[in-house]
């Protein structure tokens, strides 16, 4: 009975458990674009991309090439009254620092609302209310170690 229910406990695992090789994360230009933005499976031309709309308003923003890539969400907002003036969410390789980066003079004025880089698969849209599928994943496998534990 205990090689069934480890054989039904991994069964629910390897369903439940994303098989994806590559981090993917929302890409979006502004504020508009962000209402609805696109799922993009990092790679260096999407890393650039990210660079070169970050460059339009930043300071010394590098193109890179790595195998590595987080995701970013940047926002900034107008000081008197917080409306959204820029937003970008993309891939970033870890080392343009996004969130560092100094503006460039004319848009000096702009209020850093929002800016964080993570590592997860689409991490960088507001979790408010979502579950990842990593907490599918955990409550299916206390769920079938559950079971394996009352019908052992």
């Amino acid at each position: 009975m205990m090689s069934k229910s480890l054989c039904f406990s991994l069964l629910i695992a390897v369903v439940c458990v994303q098989l994806a090789n590559s981090l993917t994360c929302y890409t979006c230009i502004n504020a508009n674009d962000c209402k609805s933005a696109r799922k993009t499976t990092c790679t260096n031309d999407a890393a650039n991309e990210t660079s070169y709309y970050l460059g339009v308003y930043h300071q010394n923003v590098r193109n890179l090439s790595s195998y590595r890539f987080d995701c970013m969400a940047l926002k900034y907002t107008f000081p008197n009254n917080n409306s959204i003036t820029h937003q970008l969410h993309g891939c970033i390789h870890p080392d343009v620092n996004a969130c560092n980066l100094v503006l460039k003079p004319e848009f000096s004025s702009w209020r850093k609302a929002k800016c964080t880089v993570c590592s997860g698969d689409k991490c960088n849209k507001n979790p408010a209310g979502k579950m990842s599928s990593s907490h599918y994943t955990i409550v299916a496998t206390v769920l079938a170690l559950t079971l394996a534990k009352i019908y052992a």
